[in-house]
Protein backbone atom coordinates (compact mmCIF):
# COMPACT_ATOMS: atom_id res chain seq x y z
CA UNK A 1 0.00 0.00 0.00
CA UNK A 2 2.29 2.11 0.69
CA UNK A 3 5.11 1.44 -2.04
CA UNK A 4 2.42 2.01 -4.23
CA UNK A 5 1.76 5.41 -2.79
CA UNK A 6 5.27 6.36 -2.90
CA UNK A 7 5.55 5.40 -6.78
CA UNK A 8 2.58 7.14 -7.31
CA UNK A 9 3.38 10.50 -5.78
CA UNK A 10 7.18 10.63 -6.62
CA UNK A 11 5.36 10.09 -10.31
CA UNK A 12 3.13 12.97 -9.90
CA UNK A 13 5.40 15.39 -8.40
CA UNK A 14 8.01 14.42 -11.60
CA UNK A 15 4.95 15.92 -13.60
CA UNK A 16 4.66 19.42 -11.88
CA UNK A 17 9.31 19.35 -12.27
CA UNK A 18 9.05 19.42 -7.83
CA UNK A 19 11.73 16.43 -6.19
CA UNK A 20 10.62 15.42 -3.21
CA UNK A 21 13.57 14.73 -0.57
CA UNK A 22 13.52 11.09 1.49
CA UNK A 23 12.80 13.09 4.83
CA UNK A 24 9.58 14.69 3.00
CA UNK A 25 8.74 11.54 1.43
CA UNK A 26 8.74 9.64 4.93
CA UNK A 27 6.36 12.33 6.50
CA UNK A 28 3.91 12.16 3.30
CA UNK A 29 3.96 8.27 4.01
CA UNK A 30 3.53 8.70 7.39
CA UNK A 31 0.65 10.74 6.91
CA UNK A 32 -1.05 8.39 3.89
CA UNK A 33 -0.60 5.79 6.38
CA UNK A 34 -2.50 7.03 9.52
CA UNK A 35 -4.88 8.48 7.01
CA UNK A 36 -5.93 5.12 5.83
CA UNK A 37 -5.71 3.39 9.21
CA UNK A 38 -7.84 6.49 11.01
CA UNK A 39 -9.84 6.39 8.11
CA UNK A 40 -11.33 3.37 8.66
CA UNK A 41 -12.75 4.29 11.71
CA UNK A 42 -13.74 7.80 11.65
CA UNK A 43 -14.89 9.80 8.72
CA UNK A 44 -11.50 11.66 7.64
CA UNK A 45 -12.01 11.94 3.66
CA UNK A 46 -14.45 11.37 0.94
CA UNK A 47 -12.05 9.95 -1.41
CA UNK A 48 -11.54 6.22 -1.65
CA UNK A 49 -9.16 5.81 -4.69
CA UNK A 50 -5.32 6.10 -4.12
CA UNK A 51 -4.57 8.12 -7.24
CA UNK A 52 -7.07 10.45 -5.92
CA UNK A 53 -6.11 10.85 -3.10
CA UNK A 54 -2.50 11.49 -4.00
CA UNK A 55 -3.86 14.08 -6.32
CA UNK A 56 -6.37 15.93 -4.29
CA UNK A 57 -4.69 15.71 -1.07
CA UNK A 58 -0.51 15.80 -1.73
CA UNK A 59 -0.33 17.28 -5.06
CA UNK A 60 -2.24 20.62 -4.50
CA UNK A 61 -0.22 21.32 -1.59
CA UNK A 62 3.22 20.38 -3.66
CA UNK A 63 2.04 22.74 -6.30
CA UNK A 64 1.47 25.70 -3.94
CA UNK A 65 4.44 25.14 -1.83
CA UNK A 66 6.72 27.44 -3.67
CA UNK A 67 3.93 30.47 -2.83
CA UNK A 68 5.18 30.31 1.02
CA UNK A 69 8.51 30.92 2.74
CA UNK A 70 9.95 28.73 5.32
CA UNK A 71 8.87 31.36 8.11
CA UNK A 72 5.70 32.66 9.58
CA UNK A 73 2.62 31.49 10.98
CA UNK A 74 0.47 29.18 8.91
CA UNK A 75 -2.94 28.68 10.50
CA UNK A 76 -5.44 25.95 8.73
CA UNK A 77 -9.26 26.40 9.37
CA UNK A 78 -11.00 23.01 9.63
CA UNK A 79 -8.03 21.32 9.47
CA UNK A 80 -9.69 17.94 9.71
CA UNK A 81 -7.63 15.33 7.74
CA UNK A 82 -4.66 17.98 8.03
CA UNK A 83 -4.76 18.88 4.23
CA UNK A 84 -3.42 21.09 2.82
CA UNK A 85 -1.66 21.96 5.86
CA UNK A 86 -0.03 19.20 7.56
CA UNK A 87 2.16 18.69 3.37
CA UNK A 88 2.82 22.59 3.18
CA UNK A 89 4.37 22.15 6.73
CA UNK A 90 6.60 19.30 5.13
CA UNK A 91 7.55 21.18 2.52
CA UNK A 92 8.39 24.28 4.71
CA UNK A 93 9.60 22.78 8.22
CA UNK A 94 10.20 26.36 9.28
CA UNK A 95 6.67 27.30 9.48
CA UNK A 96 4.85 28.04 12.61
CA UNK A 97 1.75 25.27 11.77
CA UNK A 98 -1.19 25.56 14.03
CA UNK A 99 -4.27 23.42 12.75
CA UNK A 100 -7.99 24.45 14.20
CA UNK A 101 -10.68 21.71 13.87
CA UNK A 102 -13.80 21.73 15.66
CA UNK A 103 -13.83 18.08 16.21
CA UNK A 104 -11.94 16.57 18.99
CA UNK A 105 -11.46 13.16 17.05
CA UNK A 106 -10.67 14.77 14.27
CA UNK A 107 -8.10 16.87 16.46
CA UNK A 108 -6.62 13.36 17.85
CA UNK A 109 -5.83 12.41 14.34
CA UNK A 110 -4.10 15.62 13.95
CA UNK A 111 -2.04 15.29 16.70
CA UNK A 112 -0.76 11.74 15.61
CA UNK A 113 0.24 12.64 12.66
CA UNK A 114 2.51 15.42 14.08
CA UNK A 115 4.11 13.44 16.40
CA UNK A 116 5.39 10.61 14.38
CA UNK A 117 6.70 13.38 11.61
CA UNK A 118 8.31 15.49 14.09
CA UNK A 119 6.78 18.93 13.30
CA UNK A 120 8.90 20.97 15.63
CA UNK A 121 6.71 24.71 15.88
CA UNK A 122 3.06 22.75 15.05
CA UNK A 123 -0.09 22.57 17.65
CA UNK A 124 -4.08 21.51 17.39
CA UNK A 125 -6.27 24.11 18.71
CA UNK A 126 -9.45 22.62 19.04
CA UNK A 127 -12.18 25.47 18.55
CA UNK A 128 -15.00 25.90 16.83
CA UNK A 129 -14.78 29.40 14.40
CA UNK A 130 -17.85 31.77 13.69
CA UNK A 131 -15.79 34.54 12.71
CA UNK A 132 -12.72 36.14 12.59
CA UNK A 133 -12.97 37.38 16.22
CA UNK A 134 -13.06 33.61 17.40
CA UNK A 135 -9.40 33.72 15.80
CA UNK A 136 -8.16 37.08 18.14
CA UNK A 137 -5.36 35.20 19.95
CA UNK A 138 -3.75 33.56 16.66
CA UNK A 139 -4.05 36.54 14.26
CA UNK A 140 -2.26 38.22 12.03
CA UNK A 141 -0.57 35.43 10.43
CA UNK A 142 1.57 35.28 7.58
CA UNK A 143 -0.76 32.32 5.56
CA UNK A 144 -4.13 31.19 6.21
CA UNK A 145 -4.88 28.63 4.21
CA UNK A 146 -8.41 26.30 4.16
CA UNK A 147 -10.04 23.77 2.43
CA UNK A 148 -14.05 22.83 2.68
CA UNK A 149 -14.77 25.56 5.04
CA UNK A 150 -17.33 27.97 3.96
CA UNK A 151 -15.36 31.13 4.54
CA UNK A 152 -18.32 33.77 3.28
CA UNK A 153 -19.34 34.71 6.57
CA UNK A 154 -16.36 33.86 8.30
CA UNK A 155 -14.04 36.33 6.53
CA UNK A 156 -16.70 39.51 7.54
CA UNK A 157 -17.18 41.41 10.44
CA UNK A 158 -15.25 43.26 12.77
CA UNK A 159 -12.51 40.94 13.91
CA UNK A 160 -9.10 42.97 12.84
CA UNK A 161 -6.47 42.32 10.80
CA UNK A 162 -6.31 38.53 9.29
CA UNK A 163 -3.09 38.99 7.44
CA UNK A 164 0.60 40.53 8.66
CA UNK A 165 1.09 42.75 5.78
CA UNK A 166 2.17 40.59 2.81
CA UNK A 167 0.73 37.63 3.94
CA UNK A 168 -1.14 35.25 1.67
CA UNK A 169 -4.64 33.33 2.13
CA UNK A 170 -4.42 30.02 0.54
CA UNK A 171 -8.09 28.74 -0.24
CA UNK A 172 -8.43 25.27 -1.70
CA UNK A 173 -12.30 26.14 -2.74
CA UNK A 174 -14.52 24.79 -5.67
CA UNK A 175 -15.26 27.29 -8.71
CA UNK A 176 -18.36 28.05 -7.00
CA UNK A 177 -17.38 28.49 -3.88
CA UNK A 178 -14.42 31.07 -5.23
CA UNK A 179 -17.21 33.52 -7.09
Amino acid sequence: MVSAFRDRLLEEAGSLGRNITEKEMADFETHFRLLREWGSRMNLTGLKDEAAIVRRHFLEPLAVADLLDDGGRLIDLGSGNGFPAIPLKILRPGLDLVLVESSERKSAFLWAVLRPIAAQNARVETRRVMKVRDLADLLPCRYLTLRAVRVKDLLKGDGGSILVPGGKALFFVSAGEAE
